[in-house]
């Protein structure tokens, strides 16, 4: 809808600018919140905002930069290819997948750190990442998880610290 909205120059800029970063925070914020289940979630999400604001508004910043720049020309860039927005529904159906990204995936991302904070607290030592055994899998996280049981907090949570940033399908144990 927000996206539409746009091509059809139903709301402003700043009115979808603005819309987008608040999303994606608030789904950021209730992946922690998810993932820290009943174990005290307010203390949680008051230690996860730093991280939560360093991780999710640069790259959110340089796409929202990006993306204005290519309507105030005509086109968007689409990975390595340039589109006609004029060419409709193809580059604004582009557009729409890589808001998705940024609005829905943070929640996967902070869920597990989430579950981080509340493992940390019941006093696991260890963790290690799993990562899934296919071609999609980036050699960040194959590394990851070849390094197997390392002390808590050594290792960084699935969809941080690795080529995967969102699209990031590892887990994490804890022991």
């Amino acid at each position: 809808i927000l996206v539409n909205a746009l091509r059809l120059k139903q709301i402003k800029w700043s009115e979808y600018e603005r819309t987008l970063m608040d999303k994606s925070l608030v789904n950021a914020l209730a992946g922690v919140y998810l993932g820290a289940r009943t174990s005290k979630p307010s203390e949680k999400l008051e230690k996860a905002w730093p991280q939560i604001v360093g991780n999710v508004l640069p790259p959110l910043h340089d796409f929202l930069t990006e993306t204005r720049e290519s309507l105030d020309q005509g086109y968007i860039r689409i990975g390595d290819d340039s589109q006609d927005f004029r060419e409709y529904p193809k580059s604004w159906v582009g557009l729409l997948t890589r808001v998705v990204r940024y609005i829905a995936n943070p929640a996967y991302s902070f869920f597990n750190l989430g579950e981080y904070y509340v493992r940390e607290e019941q006093g696991f030592k260890q963790m290690r990442r799993i990562a899934k055994r296919d071609k999609r899998v980036c050699q960040d996280c194959i590394s990851y998880a070849q390094q197997g049981w390392q002390s808590i907090g050594s290792l960084p949570i699935p969809g941080n610290e690795c080529r995967c940033y969102d699209r990031c399908r590892c887990s994490v144990e804890y022991r």
